[in-house]
This record gives C-alpha cells, sequence and structure tokens, in this order.
C-alpha cells in the first residue's frame, strides 16, 4: 500500500538537490509514496525576474512551493 504522504526534500545552501538523489533513488524502489526534491533559487534553481533574495523571499517560495504539491508533506 503506498503512502498517501509527499517527502519533500529541500537542500541547504550552497548545494544542490543532487545532494538528495541517492536517497531519493533509494526511496523510489519503495513503496513511500511520491518523493520530491527542489532547489531554492540560486542554488540549482534560476532566480526569477524580481526575486530579490532574503530570508524572507526564501520562506515565502517554499511555502508557495509545498502549497503547489499540496496534501500531506513530510518536509525534510
Amino acid at each position: 500500500m503506498a503512502a498517501s504522504r509527499t517527502i519533500v526534500f529541500v537542500h541547504g545552501v550552497p548545494e544542490t538537490n543532487a545532494i538528495w538523489r541517492p536517497l531519493v533513488e533509494a526511496l523510489g524502489q519503495r513503496d513511500v509514496g511520491e518523493v520530491v526534491a527542489i532547489s531554492p533559487p540560486g542554488f540549482g534553481a534560476p532566480l526569477p525576474d524580481g526575486f530579490a533574495p532574503s530570508m524572507s523571499t526564501y520562506t515565502s517560495w517554499l511555502a508557495d512551493q509545498l502549497e503547489s504539491i499540496g496534501g500531506d508533506i513530510d518536509l525534510v
């Protein structure tokens, strides 16, 4: 039976989501539900026009990403 939660991995600075690749691949071989690795703007993802890097804008960015995924999320 598949898990009903999405596992979302977000890395720190200055990494990219490649740091999660071995774990994401291993989890993909198990019945754990959806697994997603995301990268903050400027650290593996392009900076959107007008994005002013700050704790506040990165917090808003992460909240928007999680909202777009929706449902129950385990954030790592």
